[in-house]
This record gives C-alpha cells, sequence and structure tokens, in this order.
C-alpha cells in the first residue's frame, strides 16, 4: 500500500466519523481532541488534513453535497416518465435529510452561518436547475399542468428552504421524512394533471 493510499484512507476515515457524528450530535461542544481519541489517531494527523474543526464540518458538508448532487442527477436522467423521476428525488433528498437532527442544523447556523449561507444556497441552484428539467419533461409529456415554470420552482424550491429549518421543525415537532413528504405531496397534487396523477398513483401501488 502506498503513502497516498494512507492518506486517503484516513482522510476518508475522518470525514466518515464527522459526518455520522456531526449529523446527529451538532458539532460545536466535540473537540478535535476528542475526535482524534475516538478515531485512535494523533491530533498532527487530523491537522494535517483540517487545519481547523470549522474546515472539517466544512468538508464534510461539502462531500454530502457533491454525492446528492450525483445521486439527483442520475435520478434525472433516468429513461423514465417526469412522475417517477419526481419520486426519485424526493425520496433522495428525504433520506438525505431524515439524516440531520435539529442540533446540526442549528450549530451551523449559530457557530458557522457562512457554511451555513453556503448550503442554502447550493441547495436552491441544485433544486433549481433539476427541478426545471422535471417540470420542461413533464409539461410536454402532459403530465404537469402548463403553470409557469418560475414559479413551480419557487415554490418548491422556497417549500425545501423553510421547511428544512430549525425554527420550523422545532416549532411544529415535524420530522423531517413527514415535513418533506407532505410539503412535496401538497405540490404534486396542485401541478399534475390528471394524467399525471394517475401515474402518481399507479406508483404509490407498486411500493
Amino acid at each position: 500500500m502506498t503513502t497516498q493510499t494512507f492518506i486517503s484512507d484516513d482522510r476518508e476515515k475522518i470525514l466518515t466519523y464527522a459526518q455520522e457524528r456531526f449529523f446527529k450530535e451538532g458539532f460545536y461542544k466535540i473537540s478535535m481532541d476528542e475526535i482524534a481519541r475516538e478515531l485512535g489517531m494523533s491530533k498532527s494527523t487530523i491537522y494535517k488534513y483540517f487545519p481547523s474543526k470549522v474546515e472539517l464540518v466544512n468538508d464534510a458538508v461539502k462531500t454530502l453535497v457533491a454525492s446528492v448532487k450525483i445521486r439527483i442527477e442520475s435520478a434525472i436522467s433516468m429513461d423514465s416518465n417526469a412522475v417517477e423521476k419526481f419520486l426519485a428525488v424526493i425520496k433522495i433528498l428525504t433520506e438525505t435529510i431524515t439524516r440531520f437532527t435539529d442540533k446540526w442544523l442549528s450549530d451551523l447556523q449559530h457557530h458557522a452561518p457562512q457554511i451555513w449561507e453556503e448550503v442554502d444556497e447550493t441547495r436552491r441552484k441544485l433544486l433549481y436547475e433539476n427541478i426545471s428539467k422535471l417540470i420542461s419533461q413533464g409539461q410536454r409529456e402532459v403530465l404537469i399542468k402548463k403553470y409557469p415554470p418560475e414559479i413551480i420552482i419557487t415554490l418548491i424550491t422556497g417549500a425545501m428552504r423553510n421547511i428544512v429549518n430549525p425554527a420550523f421543525l422545532i416549532s411544529t415537532r415535524f420530522s423531517y421524512d413527514d415535513a418533506v413528504e407532505y410539503a412535496f405531496k401538497i405540490l404534486l397534487n396542485g401541478i399534475l394533471t390528471e394524467k399525471g396523477q394517475k401515474i402518481l398513483e399507479q406508483l404509490k401501488l407498486q411500493k
């Protein structure tokens, strides 16, 4: 095994640990000493790849976002109708969001606001670009009503931005997956044509 492989393995190990723990417990109260101890590594090894905890948080987030982007783009490129693709995207978003806790999102907003803003903007762009493609396809297939695409996209991205928010979730006590499911159910029922609704019901029955 080469030195480069050791380097890649160590970095990957640290990132995986950070994602699993930070997303569940937040990061503010977890020290780099604790991370090093839990991983059985020296602090110098961790600092070699991540000079600060903020950089570790940032890379943990970016790695997840890159993974989600690939999965969503893969779902969009499937050889299937727009309704099926919508459900695939909803599933990806729900699986991603349910990895987070209120504590993680709260820590991001309060202790790493710049990262939170970048995540929020990246999420908006990712959804905007890909939902645009779904709406165009769905309208061509007569599965989505001929509402202005810009309005539909803004409603969807706005709903996601406001629902995946600690303040909303704490005040309503919805779980992440329930909140996302309800939001998309309301939105889909509003934009699907009768033909699109029939396909949605058929896909639900297949589950």
